[in-house]
């Protein structure tokens, strides 16, 4: 399939379907979103075929060209001064690119530059798209951030995300207790006594969070741990909430008493997503990014201990 952005929609060279079925039913398929997205672009009039919006119970039994209205065209920002984004893998509808500590994923109603708004400039600079942010990582938190460039490729990764499609594999530096590998499986709420905080409660969603430790340092009667971590759910601050309930909090995240470290940007915290893992919705191909670890981690890892040469050679 062939699939096309331009500043006033998407175009769509869309295959024969596999037997003759309604419009609606088709295009779901073959874009990989809700029929209930299709059916309200439908009911819109943001769907044309041939110069008209076919009906939801109109058949589609040969290859057809399909034009979604979107306005992509590019936005003014407010921001004069943003950081650029960093690219990591770009092509017409998805975009990952390497979050850097201490900037937000989207705004948090104040003024302070956002990573959603270095994406729309990169998009900008493309002559069209959207910076829509399929999942988002804390203000410390460095990586990979996946993004959608217009509405369709947006519900088909909120759809795969939903479904456990999309693949999170993060890395961590722990202070504290011995961390145990294994699948921790811990349910998490809010912290009643805390605003912002989140903790291990029965009460809680279902959280869990595969671990495996890599190397471990110690130095008198603090204990080190390099950790790797793959997301099977998605709650707020899980991995933070994990290994602080196992008595081996981040280091640097102060909200879950981690141990602050000079190498370390005030604000920054060793959790990095190190790795992303989908389906294209489109090039029907599996797409693996990663992101190089923060400048910092070398001085942290060499001060305690740890040994970073197992993720070079990977």
């Amino acid at each position: 399939m062939d699939l096309r952005v331009s500043p006033g929609g998407v175009s769509i060279s869309l295959p024969k379907p596999p037997r003759a079925m309604p419009w609606a039913a088709w295009l779901s398929q073959a874009l990989h979103v809700p029929q209930a997205h299709v059916l309200h672009l439908i009911r819109h009039g943001a769907v044309r075929v041939r110069g008209r919006t076919p009906g939801h119970l109109d058949i589609c039994d040969s290859p057809m060209q399909v034009w979604i209205d979107e306005d992509l065209r590019p936005l003014d920002l407010a921001h004069a001064s943003l950081p650029p984004a960093r690219a990591l893998y770009n092509e017409s509808s998805l975009l990952v690119v390497d979050k850097p500590a201490n900037l937000l994923v989207h705004s948090d109603g104040s003024d302070a530059p956002t990573l959603d708004a270095c994406v729309q400039r990169l998009l900008n600079e493309e002559g069209a798209g959207r910076a829509y942010h399929v999942h988002r990582l804390d203000l410390g938190t460095t990586g990979c951030v996946l993004y959608a460039k217009h509405g369709l490729a947006l519900r088909a990764m909120d759809a795969a995300l939903a479904a456990g499609q999309i693949r999170r594999t993060y890395l961590a530096i722990a202070r504290g207790s011995r961390v145990r590998s294994g699948l921790m499986s811990a349910p998490i709420g809010r912290d009643r006594h805390l605003s912002g905080r989140y903790r291990v409660s029965q009460t809680g969603k279902a959280a869990r969070t595969h671990v495996e430790v890599l190397a471990e340092a110690g130095q008198g009667e603090a204990r080190w741990a390099l950790v790797r971590l793959r997301l099977e759910t998605g709650r707020r601050h899980q991995i933070r909430v994990h290994l602080s309930a196992q008595g081996a909090p981040v280091v640097g995240d102060a909200l879950y008493g981690g141990a602050p470290h000079p190498a370390l940007r005030p604000g920054q915290i060793a959790l990095h997503a190190a790795s992303i893992r989908f389906r294209h919705p489109y090039a029907d191909e599996d797409v693996e990014v990663c992101a190089p670890l923060p400048s910092a981690w070398a001085g942290l890892a060499a001060d305690v201990g740890l040994s970073l040469d197992g993720l070079k050679r990977e």
